[in-house]
């Protein structure tokens, strides 16, 4: 059996001082999760934009 496994909302946080390993990959990680996070909000926007405009056209005439 495959499992499959939806994250709904991630926040994660971090202190770390410095120019450390750890300060990099937080940084890097800030950017990039705002970036996924961006990106699927616009795919889920298209998702929804063209499930409406498949539906305008089953509706009978004079109800859209």
């Amino acid at each position: 059996m495959s499992g499959k496994v939806t994250i709904e909302h991630l926040e994660v946080k971090v202190e770390i001082e410095g120019n450390s390993d750890e300060a990099v990959f937080s940084r890097f990680f800030q950017k990039y999760i705002n970036l996924w996070s961006r990106l699927e909000r616009e795919a889920k926007a298209r998702e929804r934009l063209a499930r409406e405009s498949r539906s305008i056209g089953d509706q009978p005439d004079g109800e859209a």
